[in-house]
C-alpha cells in the first residue's frame, strides 16, 4: 500500500519481477507512477468488497503457477510407492468440492472446468508441505501426508463473507494408513465420513431455507408422524452352500425435500431427541411383520437382524418387551438376531447385560457388530453374552490372499470358532473376496456379490428365484 510516493518506494516498485502476483492499493494521482505488471487498486475508493474482488485475478495468477493434482492411475503408483518406502505412518484425508452455479452463468461446462482448476490449486497451494494430492474423481480429491497435525489442523481454504467462491468443501478427518493394501477400506470411510457431514448440513440449510424453523430432530419427530421411515433388507447367506439363511434389517428415511437419508446421519440425532426407542420398536415390529411373510411363502424360515442401539437396552424393561412383542406376533425367538457394537454393549453393563443375558436364554441371537473396530473387543468376547460376530468390511473388502489383513481376518475366524461364536462378513463384493472368506471358514456372508438391500417385495421375489452372483461386481453406493 502507497499512500506517499518517495524515491525509495520508486525504487523498490521498478525491481520488482513482471511475473510477480502483486497488488498495489495507492491514491489515484499515483496512478500513473505505478508498474503496469501488478494489480492496482485505489485507495480513495477503498472498502471490504472491493478488496475481496481485487484477490481475484491476483489469486488466479498465483494458482497458475502451482501443479495440479495427480490423476487416479498416477495418485495410486506415486502412493504405492511411498508407502513401500517408509515404515513411518501417513495419514489420507478425502476432500469433496459442491459446485454451486450462478444462475446467471451460461457457459456451464467452461465455467465447470475453470471452478475446478481453481479449486484443486487452491488445494495444493495450502496442503501440508509434501503432501500427495490425488484427484479421484471429478469433485474428490484425496490428500495423504505424514504430518498429522498439519493435516488435522484448519488448513482448507476459508471463504470469507465477500469472497464468492463457487464450492463448498467437506472433508473427512485425518485417517491412518499403514499400508496400500488397506487404502480401499480407508478410503471408504473417508467417504461415509463425508456422507453423513454433508447430508446433515445440507438438511439444515434446506430447512432453513423452507424458513420452518425445523431441525434435524423435529424433523424426525414428524417423519414418525407421517410414516417416512421404511426398512430394507439386505440378504445373508450360507458360505458353505449358498443357501438364503437371513437379511438384515436397515432403517431408511425418505425426507419429502432431501430424499432418501441413511441411518448413519439420524441414528445419532434420535438418540439425542430421545426418539431412538420408539424407533427400535418400530423397526422390531416391521421387521417381525416381515418374517410372518417370509414364512409363509418360503420353505426355510429365515432368521432376520435388527440393528440396536444403546439406550435400548439401557432400558431395564427392554429383554420383557422384546419377548412380548415376540410372543405378540408369533415368532419364535431364535429367528430373531439382534446386532450391537462394542461400545453399546459396555457402556452399561449393569443394565444392558441383564438384558442381553435374559435375550440370549430365551433363545435370541446376540451378535457383535462391526467387529474389529472397537478399543477392545478381544478382551470382551468372553464377557459378553453373544452368539456371533460380525465382520467389519474393513476387513472384508478387498480381502487378498494374503499379508497382514488375510492374516487379521484369519486370527479373528479362528478365535470366533474356539469360542463357539458364528461368524457373519458383510462387504463381500467380488468373487476373489467370497472364496478367499469361504476358504477362511466364515459361516455367513452378506454383501453385494449377492444382493444390495432390497425392499420386502424384492426380497421376496429373489428368494423365489434365487440371488444371481455377479463376477467382478464392485459396490456402486455408500449405503
Amino acid at each position: 500500500m502507497i499512500d506517499t510516493f518517495t524515491t525509495a518506494q520508486q525504487q523498490w516498485l521498478t525491481q520488482l519481477p513482471p511475473h510477480l502476483p502483486c497488488l498495489i492499493i495507492s491514491t489515484t494521482k499515483h496512478r500513473d507512477q505505478l508498474p503496469s505488471s501488478g494489480h492496482w487498486l485505489a485507495l480513495d475508493d477503498f472498502n471490504r468488497q472491493r478488496f475481496f474482488q481485487s484477490l481475484g485475478p491476483l489469486q488466479q495468477q498465483v494458482l497458475r503457477n502451482i501443479p495440479a493434482p495427480l490423476q487416479h492411475n498416477e495418485f495410486f503408483t506415486r502412493l504405492r510407492q511411498q508407502l513401500s518406502q517408509t515404515d513411518h505412518g501417513y495419514y489420507l484425508q478425502v476432500l469433496q468440492c459442491r459446485w454451486l452455479r450462478h444462475q446467471q452463468d451460461r457457459d456451464g461446462w467452461q465455467q465447470r472446468e475453470d471452478i475446478q482448476q481453481e479449486f484443486e490449486r487452491t488445494i495444493s497451494q495450502r496442503a501440508p508441505a509434501g503432501a500427495i494430492i490425488g484427484r479421484i474423481l471429478d469433485d474428490q480429491l484425496v490428500v495423504v501426508s505424514d504430518n498429522y497435525y498439519e493435516l488435522h489442523a484448519d488448513w482448507l481454504p476459508l471463504q470469507p463473507d465477500d469472497d464468492a467462491r463457487p464450492w463448498v468443501v467437506y472433508h473427512s478427518s485425518p485417517l491412518s494408513i499403514s499400508g496400500f493394501s488397506a487404502l480401499s477400506a480407508v478410503l471408504q470411510e473417508g467417504v461415509q465420513q463425508i456422507a453423513r457431514e454433508r447430508l446433515v448440513q445440507e438438511a439444515q440449510f434446506e430447512w432453513r431455507q423452507q424458513d420452518t424453523g425445523l431441525s434435524l430432530l423435529s424433523g424426525i419427530h414428524l417423519a414418525l408422524q407421517r410414516d417416512e421411515f421404511y426398512l430394507e433388507y439386505q440378504p445373508q447367506f450360507d458360505s458353505r452352500t449358498g443357501a438364503l439363511v437371513g437379511a438384515e434389517a436397515l432403517m431408511r428415511w425418505r425426507h419429502p425435500a432431501l430424499g432418501v437419508i441413511p441411518p448413519t446421519v439420524f441414528i445419532r440425532e434420535a438418540e439425542n431427541a430421545g426418539l431412538i426407542q420408539a424407533l427400535g420398536q418400530w423397526a422390531l415390529r416391521e421387521t417381525i411383520s416381515a418374517w410372518k411373510q417370509l414364512q409363509e411363502l418360503l420353505d426355510q424360515p429365515l432368521r432376520m437382524a435388527v440393528n440396536v442401539s444403546f439406550p435400548e437396552i439401557a432400558d431395564p424393561f427392554y429383554a420383557q418387551q422384546v419377548l412380548g412383542l415376540l410372543d405378540q406376533l408369533g415368532m419364535p425367538p431364535q429367528f430373531l438376531e439382534l446386532e450391537l457394537t462394542e461400545t453399546a454393549m459396555i457402556r452399561d453393563t449393569s443394565v444392558s447385560l441383564l438384558n442381553l443375558r435374559q435375550l440370549k436364554a430365551a433363545g435370541v441371537h446376540i451378535v457383535l457388530d462391526d467387529f474389529g473396530t472397537g478399543f477392545s473387543s478381544l478382551s470382551h468376547l468372553n464377557d459378553l453374552p453373544l452368539t456371533g460376530i460380525k465382520l467389519d468390511r474393513a476387513f472384508v473388502s478387498p480381502l487378498p490372499d494374503h499379508g497382514p489383513q488375510n492374516h487379521i481376518v484369519t486370527t479373528m475366524l479362528d478365535l470366533a470358532n474356539r469360542l463357539q461364536l458364528e461368524t457373519t462378513a458383510e462387504g463381500v463384493e467380488d468373487i476373489a473376496c467370497l472364496e478367499e472368506i469361504r476358504r477362511l471358514g466364515c459361516d455367513r456372508i452378506q454383501g453385494y456379490i449377492y444382493a444390495r438391500p432390497l425392499a420386502l417385495g424384492e426380497l421376496i421375489s429373489q428368494a423365489k428365484s434365487g440371488f444371481p452372483q455377479h463376477s467382478g461386481f464392485t459396490q456402486g453406493r455408500l449405503f
